[in-house]
């Protein structure tokens, strides 16, 4: 259900602020950061294949003059070839967010991501080969020293503020006094607390919601709210058909902005963005948004809907123990969904894809449940990230009348 919203949601992305930029502070903070990068030279970086040798030059970041661009350049050495990848001017207000990569090796890494992509030129043994497109671009640090993943998101988040850019890094992010041994399962760990197998979780979390034969007997869902977007308040109304679609209605400047995920087809109508007229949405969003038209979820009867479910381990979550759970939908689409170890509710979404040859990953973060007539428990606010986006619910229901004509074009 959450996904669907997130989709849609993304319509409302584009609106920013012009401001001054106090260049004394942003650049010295930047070259705070460029010097930082040189802690870790030498160190070997692995990105989950090879083993690089980490080199930086001084000046290895920088701010362009007046601007919000910047400039990254990273050295790399493997076998005795040496790479060098320095990217055109970056515009840091089109950062969706940064997080941690938890790559094997000494070297950590936070990367900063960008949708649209950054230009980097590529030079083997200092011959120019390439110019690419990349959809992140990363910052490093000594994983041994327990300050050093902190002290760079904080010099990222002050550069972040004094850009006026935004919230772009999750407080999950932050590391308490981080220790590299705790990245692995630990399955003593996770059976000590009585929870042996996939299944018994499972049971337990479908017990938190209200039980199978109430998630069984839902049919409908409608629900009405707010919405915070680009520092706007906007009202919203959404219904829901179990296995058949769903309407979101956005109230922006006097004017309903629609949009439809249905097996009817998948359209929208923006005004906002100009739209006079119902426009089919992108292929690629129309099938993402189909495969989250169950209303029951991925782990209920996830045998029979072709899921296949893992039990990672244990991970910490805003200091609260949560159950990882890694899930790969019937389509391969990777679902990892962290369940709160004693309410055995949802905390945290993160689904990973790859669409044409793009990693790119949302999270969603749940909060503030509550439990209707019927006894079903139901998160009533959502953080969408990199978006920041929020959502939270004013009024909830499940199976009042929903009207299949609603998901037809006008």
């Amino acid at each position: 259900m959450s996904r669907i919203i997130f989709l849609s949601i993304l319509l409302l992305t584009g609106f920013t602020l012009k401001a001054q930029i106090p260049f004394g502070k942003v650049d010295s903070i930047a070259k705070a950061i460029s010097q930082f990068q040189l802690r870790s030279n030498n160190l070997v970086y692995n990105d989950g294949k090879n083993n690089y040798e980490l080199n930086f030059p001084e000046n290895n970041f920088a701010i362009v003059s007046g601007t919000g661009q910047a400039i990254k350049i990273i050295n790399k050495k493997l076998k005795g070839t040496k790479f060098r990848y320095e990217t055109e001017p970056i515009d840091l207000s089109k950062v969706a967010e940064v997080y941690q990569v938890k790559y094997p090796g000494r070297a950590g890494v936070l990367r900063m991501t960008f949708p649209e992509g950054v230009k980097t030129k590529c030079y083997t043994n200092e011959t120019y080969t390439s110019t690419i497109r990349e959809y992140y671009v990363e910052f490093f640090f000594d994983r041994e020293d327990n300050t050093a993943l902190n002290t760079l998101l904080t010099q990222l988040e002050r550069l972040f503020s004094l850009l006026k850019l935004g919230k772009k890094i999750a407080a999950d992010q932050y590391a308490q006094q981080e220790n590299i041994a705790s990245e692995k399962t630990d399955i003593q760990e996770v059976k000590s607390t009585g929870i042996v197998t996939v299944d018994e979780l499972i049971s337990k979390c479908i017990d938190a919601q209200g039980g199978a034969e109430l998630l069984r007997s839902i049919k409908t869902m409608k629900g009405e709210g707010l919405m915070q977007a680009q520092g706007m308040t906007i009202p919203a109304k959404l219904s829901f058909l179990q296995n058949s679609g769903m309407r979101m209605d956005l109230e922006i400047q006097g004017r309903s902005n629609i949009t439809v995920t249905s097996i009817t087809g998948c359209w929208t109508l923006f005004p906002v963005r100009g739209q006079r007229r119902p426009v089919n949405a992108d292929a690629i969003v129309a099938r993402e948004g189909l495969e989250e038209l169950d209303l029951t979820g991925d782990l209920f009867e996830y045998n029979t809907k072709g899921n296949k479910v893992e039990l990672l381990g244990k991970e910490m979550l805003d200091g609260k123990d949560n159950y990882s759970l890694k899930i790969t939908r019937k389509s391969g689409t990777i679902v990892l969904l962290l369940i709160d170890a004693h309410t055995f509710l949802a905390s945290r979404r993160t689904i990973h894809k790859t669409i044409e040859g793009k990693f790119t990953k949302q999270i969603e973060t749940y909060g503030d449940y509550k439990k209707t007539a019927e006894g079903f428990v139901y998160a009533s606010s959502f953080y969408y990230s990199p978006s920041g986006m929020t959502l939270s619910y004013t009024t909830f229901g499940i199976n009042e009348p929903v009207d299949p004509a609603i998901f037809l074009k006008p």
